[in-house]
């Protein structure tokens, strides 16, 4: 483990400074995936900042008909405290049922939150009752807190605070756990709360692959009839799942409906009875209402392939693909670009995606390039290499075409990509999810960087070439993202 220096703020203020000051610096919330992942040599901060000795962030109190945890209030602490079991009982029960004793004992509310591991259960809970997480840049709703894979809405300087919650009319968190690790293999939560009109029901779904995510099919078929048998209709699109060694996608959509039935069943009263075969329904279209629909919709492939329409001449847009300053614009975490030979590249880039974080070593290429012609075409082939340090490394190829369409371009793309080294060991699962991630980010750098306002990319089709480019070149979101 490299050398850090350790710091224990006495204030929110100064832990934000001291965040500011050391861009290397991580914050210290229980710790039981940053510090996994320093002694595998896959982070090294400069900094620790500590924040346990910051008054009143581990408070549990209630506030009127709300409950509050602050974010420092450890996993233990919340399955042991009298108001939450009266309160919510489903959240202590989760809270308790979180891998062992010695890490419930130092794991915190907040850095699980923030950390937004794909198969947590706190993010599970916390969008299913629909929670306001409180932090120093001010208030955020859950639907809009959790932002896919290891992703959050919080900044590099900010601090989660903690968490406030409505009162359910009930609740209930069902999990089918990975046997090794604790976390889950699927996740669901379900909540139902009194409203004027009647009742709202919302549903969330943990270890999928793609992040926390909203039900809309099973929340509306819930609203209509609060009974396990309203859901005998419903099913988790097997596309929108991902599969690893652990578990198919397949098994995984499955059991997300038996595990919501189950669920409802438990707070109703009724049976669950069996599930029914997914074979001839699926739901993609009603999933698709909600943002975190949206993004499980596109399915992960070995070979990732997509789509981009941008408001540019077909001239302007080739000419940013090969203008290395464009290039070194768009690649998030890109420190330096050297142009070796025509058309060929090195690059560092620095990467920071939850508990990991390095540099890494890369190269690109843009081979067999074919310049717009009279037809308003173009093409070329991207190869690209990346290696960091004793991580690992990974490689892949995107054939890349350029359609003239009127006054705009269409690009499209087709990409393979493969990891080696302790960065394989993560899965392919997470590796493709993360690609997904990166993908939009990427485009939406290109777009700007070329005065494409106005350009849209399709969200079930958000990019191959992004994704292997932000991929290999940026580094493996999916495990950076959090504290």
């Amino acid at each position: 483990m490299n050398p850090f220096q350790y710091l224990r703020p006495r204030s929110i203020e100064q832990a934000r400074a001291w965040l500011i000051d050391h861009p290397d610096a991580r914050l210290l919330a229980g710790g039981q995936s940053l510090l996994a992942a320093m002694k595998l040599g896959l982070n090294a901060p400069s900094h620790l900042i500590d924040l346990q000795d910051i008054p009143g962030l581990n408070e549990i109190r209630l506030e009127g008909d709300e409950l509050w945890i602050g974010a420092m209030a450890t996993h233990a602490r919340v399955a042991a405290t009298p108001e939450v079991h009266a309160f919510a009982p489903m959240l202590a029960q989760l809270a308790g049922g979180i891998a062992d004793a010695q890490v419930r004992s130092v794991g915190t509310l907040g850095g699980a939150l923030a950390n937004n591991d794909p198969a947590a259960c706190w993010p599970a809970a916390v969008l299913a009752l629909g929670a306001t997480l409180v932090t120093t840049a001010g208030a955020v709703e859950a639907d809009d807190f959790f932002q896919d894979l290891y992703g959050t809405a919080l900044a590099r300087a900010d601090v989660l605070l903690g968490v406030r919650f409505a009162r359910p009319a009930v609740a209930h968190y069902l999990r089918q756990q990975q046997p090794a690790s604790r976390f889950a293999l699927v996740g669901v939560a379900v909540s139902r709360f009194a409203t004027a009109g009647g009742h709202t029901v919302r549903v969330a779904i943990t270890g999928l692959g793609h992040g926390v995510q909203r039900w809309p099919a099973a929340e509306q078929a819930l609203a209509g009839r609060w009974a396990p048998v309203a859901l005998n209709a419903v099913f988790w699109p097997e596309a929108a799942a991902q599969g690893d060694v652990h578990a198919s996608a397949e098994y995984r959509a499955h059991l997300a409906g038996v595990l919501c039935r189950r669920a409802v069943a438990a707070m109703t009263g009724l049976g669950a009875h069996p599930a029914p075969t997914a074979a001839t329904t699926a739901a993609p279209a009603s999933t698709a209402a909600a943002p975190q629909a949206v993004r499980a919709a596109a399915a992960p492939q070995a070979t990732f392939a997509g789509a981009h329409a941008l408001a540019l001449p077909l001239a302007q847009v080739w000419h940013g693909l090969l203008d290395p300053t464009v290039l070194q614009a768009c690649l998030p975490g890109c420190e330096a670009l050297q142009q070796t030979a025509p058309h060929q590249y090195t690059c560092i880039v620095k990467v920071r995606l939850g508990p990991v974080s390095a540099r890494f070593q890369a190269s690109l290429s843009l081979n067999e390039l074919a310049p717009p012609d009279a037809a308003g075409q173009a093409a070329c082939v991207l190869n690209f290499a990346g290696q960091a340090a004793g991580l690992g490394g990974g490689e892949g190829q995107a054939q890349v075409r350029l359609q003239a369409d009127g006054s705009g371009t269409r690009l499209t793309w087709q990409a393979q990509a493969r990891v080696n080294g302790k960065l394989a060991q993560f899965g392919n699962r997470l590796v493709q999810a993360s690609a997904r991630k990166l993908s939009a980010e990427f485009f939406v750098r290109f777009a700007a960087n070329r005065g494409g306002a106005g350009a849209e990319l399709a969200p079930a089709r958000r990019g191959a070439l992004a994704r292997v480019w932000a991929t290999w070149l940026r580094g493996w979101r999916h495990w950076f993202g959090g504290r």
